[in-house]
């Protein structure tokens, strides 16, 4: 689930024959565009869905970035890693929200339909 900072939203749903995925290849097969920088706490997304639609720097200060959460039993929680960290059971998602740099609390994506 990717919500930009407009409010408009696209969700892609990936199948997987393996008890789990991880976020890379979810990320990989999900058919979004993105663009992604490595940092000490994994892969951070500069650009996700051609937003922003060019960058010089990835998390620049100031500026929105795209938050991470993931869902779980029909919740989302904040993620504190990368997303190549993440590990993704049947029914779970990533979710992106790209958010003000001033939003200290972002809210998470819609929860995902099931598909």
């Amino acid at each position: 689930m990717v919500e930009h900072l407009s409010g408009q939203s696209v969700q892609k749903c990936v199948g997987f024959g393996a008890d789990t995925i991880g976020g890379q290849a979810l990320m990989d097969q999900s058919g979004i565009n993105f663009q992604t920088q490595t940092y000490s706490f994994g892969k951070a997304a500069c650009a996700i869905d051609n937003e922003p639609a060019q960058f010089t720097q990835c998390l620049p200060q100031n500026a929105p970035y795209w938050a991470l959460f993931v869902e779980t039993g029909g919740a989302w929680t904040s993620s504190q890693t990368g997303y190549t960290d993440v590990t993704l059971h049947d029914k779970d998602a990533l979710g992106w929200h790209y958010v003000q740099a001033a939003d200290a609390s972002p809210a998470p994506p819609p929860l995902a339909n099931e598909g």
